[in-house]
């Protein structure tokens, strides 16, 4: 799961905070929350999001972490496997994990045919990490 939508998973569970309201309690700016939660790159550097970890109530390191692991780097990741007929393992956030070829992706979720022959619909914001399998 990318940073942004950590974050917006965060403020929801928070009550649904604007980012007006986030950036009275952070100093972070409205517009650089609104683009942390929206980009698919990464945004934010380290002291920023530590500020928005202590906010919400989450070790700084939940954040950081997840930096790398954009939207964009998913897409790509789902694309490149569908193309090569290549399996992928997803990690889910409950800590299951799926082992499957891609039959479809698109902005909120993607098709996992599993090794099992199931179909899993599973929706983006819901993976927490992801790799190609040999």
């Amino acid at each position: 799961m990318s940073t942004g939508d950590y974050v917006r998973y965060l403020r929801a569970v928070k009550g649904g905070p604007t980012p007006h309201d986030i950036q009275e309690a952070t100093g972070i700016t409205a517009g650089m929350y609104r683009q942390l939660e929206q980009r698919y790159r990464e945004v934010g550097d380290e002291e920023e999001l530590t500020k928005l970890a202590e906010y919400f109530g989450v070790p700084a390191e939940d954040l950081i972490k997840r930096s790398p692991w954009t939207r964009k780097a998913l897409s790509e990741v789902l694309v490149n496997a569908r193309e090569s007929q290549q399996s992928i393992s997803i990690e889910l956030r409950n800590g299951e994990t799926i082992v499957g070829s891609v039959g479809w992706s698109d902005l909120g979720a993607a098709l996992i045919l599993s090794d099992d022959r199931r179909e899993i619909v599973v929706q983006r914001h819901f993976i927490d990490r992801w790799q190609l399998v040999d």
